[in-house]
Parts: C-alpha cells; sequence; structure tokens
C-alpha cells in the first residue's frame, strides 16, 4: 500500500466537495451566481489529413499515428511510410499477410499505394523485435 497515492485521492475527494459546494451556492436573491455558472468544455481538434502520404513513426519502442486504442483509416490510394527515426532496428510485421519488413534506424518503408499491399479491411501490426514492449499498432485500409 502506497500513502502517497491515497493522500492525493483524499486531497482530490476534498477538492471536488468544495467545488461542488461552491457550485450549488446561491446568493440571497435566489439566482445562482455568474462566476459559479457551469460552462461546457470545449476541445478543437485539428482533423487528421485524408490527402499526401500518411506517415506513422518507429521510435522509442512505438508506432506513432497507428496506436491500437485510435486506430485511424487511410484510402487504399494514399503512400503509406513507416519511418525509423529510432536508434534501435525496428519490424513492420502485418498479422494475417506475409508482410514482415525490417527498418533499419535513419531508413523508412515507403509504399506508393497502401492498397498495392493490403486490401480494405482492419489490420494489427507489430515490431517482432519489440512486441513484447507492447510496439502494436492497428489500423484500417478504405477504399
Amino acid at each position: 500500500m502506497h500513502p502517497v497515492p491515497l493522500r492525493l485521492g483524499t486531497l482530490a475527494m476534498a477538492l471536488a466537495s468544495v467545488s461542488l459546494q461552491a457550485c450549488s451556492s446561491t446568493p440571497s436573491s435566489g439566482r445562482p451566481s455568474p462566476a459559479f455558472s457551469l460552462r461546457p468544455i470545449v476541445v478543437v481538434t485539428t482533423p487528421p489529413s485524408t490527402t499526401g502520404p500518411y506517415a506513422s513513426v518507429a521510435v522509442d519502442n512505438h508506432f506513432h499515428d497507428i496506436h491500437p486504442s485510435d486506430p485511424p483509416s487511410i484510402r487504399q490510394n494514399r503512400p503509406f511510410i513507416v519511418k525509423n527515426e529510432g536508434q534501435n532496428l525496428h519490424n513492420f510485421t502485418v498479422v494475417g499477410t506475409s508482410i514482415s519488413v525490417d527498418i533499419e534506424p535513419g531508413h523508412e518503408l515507403r509504399w506508393n499505394r497502401i492498397g498495392d499491399h493490403l486490401k480494405p479491411g482492419f489490420y494489427t501490426v507489430f515490431c517482432k523485435y519489440h512486441a513484447y514492449l507492447g510496439m502494436t499498432g492497428n489500423f484500417y485500409v478504405t477504399k
């Protein structure tokens, strides 16, 4: 048992309680104070590009931009690149296919059209050297 997370959790609960009490307080007029009105949180994101090459970077024993928790959709007519920007030899293996390519540090795997190598569908990839460290990825190839 670690006492630090317990203290942080207790502190977080106390702060949440104070915040809720502050948000529910009203002045003597009976109307909520504008200072305590709830405002929606707006998150602005830039949609991913749908043109030009789709690039994934292999570095730190991780595939960037093809995360298992948020697999991208890549049109079959787009170029596809996997760049090894790390110091280690990496590999790009596509589960269920015969594709298994080693990528030296500073080099890249480049396909002019991903659809020439993979038909539309869902794919899981891994680095055969670092899969045990979680170097995996997922993506969709679409029409």
